[in-house]
């Protein structure tokens, strides 16, 4: 398709989407709600300076991007399973290594960080939702001072989380006397035997449907119930059946997500030019953040439906329909923020001096090593745009699942068989087709749906272009499909071999600068390696089973307490050989450097 063909088409569509499709975004009035104490002890935490002031980290940990989980009221209120605790204490969150924070304005329910109030477009009913915060802040410890960094990878158990969740909800249906003391803090002073009699039928309907999401997102029978665990999620494979199986409404249609990873951390993200960890998406500015974000939200309970289009509108050539809870001015707010984030620097306030003589050797040595595939920015330079290192998994000899699964897994596409996959530009589907690619065509619907929603939302962090021009959304969408098209054309060959083979040796990793890479443990792209010290060493050397959940850091190795923990994470099956998913080889740069050279380049990594 030329240019010229594009423009007209993506123009034409505009015009009937915003006539007959306007998004209704901030339409009905939210229902008000109160100040809830929050239950439990809340810690004193520090924070260290990362370009934000507390109120942009507030701002961050609550701001709404559509993610719909159960009512705000219900979280509220809602006891764990097995006793009359609730399910949002502080002690509960905590031992599923969520934050919990105190109740304000920004969050009236005393909920934990990054657990957010979405008003529902449509109804103004108010829902709990998760937002970028809950996976991406941290809190690491040491000897008694707690420190908070914003935008570090969480330790949390989602999975778990989860399932807690679904355990709470089908107890309060089944206990009478649990369900009469919901009812009564639920409702209030409306409360009756009607209202309350409406409230468990409906209470029910929810629970259905999120035990549904749980069936979906199960793991194979074979695979250890802990396999994803604290400090990792499969993101990419939720997203995956988020499209497939829920917005197609087949929950037959869907793949199971044995790829986790460690969440990744932000700061940087924005100035990538590609992101995801096995580096499929472009992120050009205005449109490539924009969907970046809806994917995530699309992932973590922001719904998604395909519908297909009414009559009328397939006699213009529309075969779909798109709708989502997803708020782009929250995202568009909170990309703002990330913009402007920076790396966590060593805090020597409160853990050990670094040793500058050993850094200043381990500084040369990582030039020689590491820097080839994570470049060093200097401090004063890290908003600025760089391009992240992309190397072939044949090289690194990391584990490949979760690039195999983001490119090989595979759906039915149902209603959107014979559609262009990126809606106007690309290959038609086949009945059988990539089962990424669905929700990727759900997001770019969503950004089509209401073209100048997205421009302003993605403009809050983007004012301007780099030459002041005033920005055109359709030619950063033209701009940005033809990149996502382009990157899967030049490896459709390969991928699909390795597809059959299974061992994806085409495929890559992305390798980014490594500022405040003492935060993140643990390593690898799957989490597999507990501190940076195990990961200087020889694959075939490194330590096999460690505790994950601590948050006690090690200012030694570089990491987190690995001798006591919440669940042991094995890198091996019971018969010795590792866990698809859980591989600790590869990435042996560096490896074959003296003990001493290793702890020189480590105490450098610390100054990072």
């Amino acid at each position: 398709m030329s240019k010229l063909h594009l423009a007209f088409a993506l123009g034409a569509v505009s015009l009937i989407t915003v006539v007959g499709c306007s998004s209704n975004q901030h339409n009905a009035q939210p229902d008000p709600i109160s100040i809830t104490p929050e239950r439990g002890e809340i810690p004193t935490r520090t924070w260290l300076d990362q370009g934000w002031s507390k109120q942009i980290s507030e701002n961050f940990w609550f701001t709404n991007q559509g993610s719909q989980i159960i009512p705000y009221n219900w979280f509220v209120w809602l006891e764990q399973a097995d006793s009359t605790q609730l399910f949002r204490h502080a002690k509960h969150m905590e031992s599923l290594r969520y934050l919990p924070s105190k109740a304000s304005q920004k969050n009236p329910g005393g909920l934990p960080i990054g657990f957010a109030l979405h008003s529902n477009q449509t109804t103004g009913e108010n829902w709990v939702g998760m937002t970028c915060a809950a996976c991406h802040t941290n809190q690491i410890d040491y000897k008694g001072t707690k420190i908070l960094i914003d935008g570090a990878p969480t330790l949390a158990n989602f999975v778990l989380f989860f399932d807690r969740l679904v355990a709470a909800l089908n107890k309060t249906l089944s206990d009478d006397e649990k369900f009469e003391r919901f009812a009564k803090n639920v409702l209030g002073a409306s409360y009756n035997t009607v209202n309350k009699n409406d409230l468990k039928g409906r209470l029910q309907s929810i629970a259905l449907k999120t035990a549904q999401r749980q069936a979906v997102n199960a793991l194979p029978e074979d695979y250890p119930k802990d396999f994803t665990s604290y400090a990792r999620l499969d993101a990419f494979g939720n997203i995956q059946n988020a499209g497939t199986a829920f917005a197609l409404s087949d929950l037959t249609n869907k793949n199971a997500p044995t790829g986790p990873v460690s969440y990744p951390f932000l700061w940087g993200t924005h100035q990538s030019d590609v992101v995801q960890w096995n580096a499929s998406a472009p992120n050009i500015s205005i449109v490539g953040p924009l969907v970046r974000n809806i994917g995530e939200v699309v992932g973590v309970f922001g719904e998604l439906d395909i519908k297909e289009a009414p009559f009328w509108q397939r006699l213009w050539g529309k075969h779909t329909r798109y709708s989502s809870t997803v708020d782009m001015i929250g995202l568009g707010n909170l990309e703002s923020w990330v913009k402007t984030l920076k790396s966590p620097q060593w805090p020597t306030q409160y853990f050990p001096a670094i040793d500058v003589e050993k850094a200043a050797k381990g500084e040369l040595l990582y030039q020689q090593q590491c820097a080839g595939c994570h470049e060093v920015v200097p401090r004063d330079k890290e908003l600025e745009d760089y391009k992240a290192n992309q190397t072939l998994i044949s090289e690194l000899g990391t584990d490949p699942v979760t690039a195999y699964n983001a490119s090989c897994n595979m759906a039915k596409t149902l209603i959107l068989e014979g559609t262009k996959e990126r809606i106007l530009i690309g290959s038609k589907f086949q009945e059988i087709d990539n089962a990424i690619d669905i929700p990727v065509n759900g997001v770019v619907g969503l950004v089509l749906k209401d073209l100048p929603l997205a421009l302003k939302a993605g403009n809050i962090p983007e004012r301007t272009g780099a030459d002041g021009e005033k920005i055109s959304v359709l030619k950063e969408l033209e701009n940005l499909l033809v990149q996502h098209l382009k990157k899967r054309g030049e490896k459709a060959n390969q991928v699909e071999t390795d597809c059959v083979d299974g061992k994806l040796d085409n495929g890559v990793y992305k390798g980014r600068p490594l500022n405040g890479i003492w935060a993140t443990a643990p390593y690898l792209h799957n989490g597999s390696v507990p501190s940076l010290y195990e990961l200087m060493k020889k694959p075939d050397q490194r330590v096999t089973e460690f505790w994950v959940g601590s948050r006690e850091f090690d200012p030694v190795n570089v990491g987190f307490d690995t001798t006591t923990g919440l669940n042991k994470f094995k890198v091996n099956t019971k018969n010795g050989k590792a866990m698809p998913g859980n591989s600790n080889k590869g990435h042996s740069y560096g490896t074959h450097l003296s003990d001493e050279q290793k702890w020189q380049v480590i105490e450098y990594m610390k100054t990072l």
